[in-house]
C-alpha cells in the first residue's frame, strides 16, 4: 500500500478516530455504537472472603465467639493500625525482611551448588543426590525440635529454616535444568 490510500492526511485520520465509539457489527452486518460497562467479573472471587470477613466480625459482635479466642477483624485492624503509628510494624517488617533476604543468599547459594554440580557430574549426583532426596522428604515442622536443640531459639535458628525451605526449590529446579 502506499501513503496514498485514503483521503486526507495521518493527522485527519488519528483525530477522527479518537472521536468515534467503539463500532461493532451485529448478526445482520449492521454496525451500531456500543458502550461498554465496567466488568463485574473481578468481583466474583472477592465474594467468600468478604463474606467470611463479615460473618466474622457479627460472630465477635454478638458475643458468639469470644474476643479472647478470635479478636474481631475490627480489633486487628485497629491494633495493625496502632503497629503501624508506633513504628513498630515497619520494624518487624524490616527483621522478617532481613531474615528472608539472608536465608534465601545462604539457602539459594547452596541450593545453587549442589544442583550445579550434581546436573553436571554423575559422581557428585551418585554421592550427594539420595541423601538430599532422603533430607528432603523430612517434614520441615518435624525438624524444629531438632533445630531448637542444635541452634536454641537465637536468630540461626530462624536463618537456619528460612535456608532450609528454599534449599530444595533452588536444589532441584538447578538439577533438572541442567539435565
Amino acid at each position: 500500500f502506499s501513503s496514498e490510500v485514503g483521503a486526507g492526511s495521518r493527522e485527519e485520520n488519528t483525530s477522527n478516530q479518537k472521536s468515534e465509539a467503539p463500532i461493532r457489527s451485529d448478526r445482520n452486518g449492521s454496525s451500531s455504537s456500543v458502550l461498554k460497562l465496567p466488568r463485574v467479573d473481578g468481583l466474583i472471587p472477592w465474594i467468600v472472603p468478604l463474606a467470611i470477613v463479615l460473618i466474622w466480625q457479627l460472630a465477635c459482635v454478638t458475643g458468639y465467639v469470644p474476643s479472647r479466642v478470635l479478636p474481631a477483624p475490627t480489633d486487628v485492624a485497629l491494633a495493625g493500625w496502632k503497629l503501624l503509628l508506633s513504628g513498630e510494624l515497619v520494624r518487624n517488617i524490616w527483621v522478617s525482611f532481613w531474615r528472608a533476604s539472608i536465608g534465601f543468599v545462604i539457602g539459594g547459594g547452596i541450593g545453587f551448588a549442589f544442583g550445579l554440580a550434581n546436573g553436571l557430574s554423575q559422581l557428585s549426583a551418585k554421592l550427594t543426590d539420595t541423601t538430599l532426596q532422603m533430607v528432603r522428604n523430612i517434614p520441615h515442622l518435624a525438624l524444629i525440635p531438632l533445630v531448637i536443640l542444635w541452634f536454641g531459639i537465637d536468630e540461626s535458628a530462624k536463618l537456619f529454616l528460612v535456608a532450609l525451605g528454599v534449599f530444595f526449590p533452588i536444589y532441584l529446579n538447578t538439577l533438572h535444568g541442567i539435565r
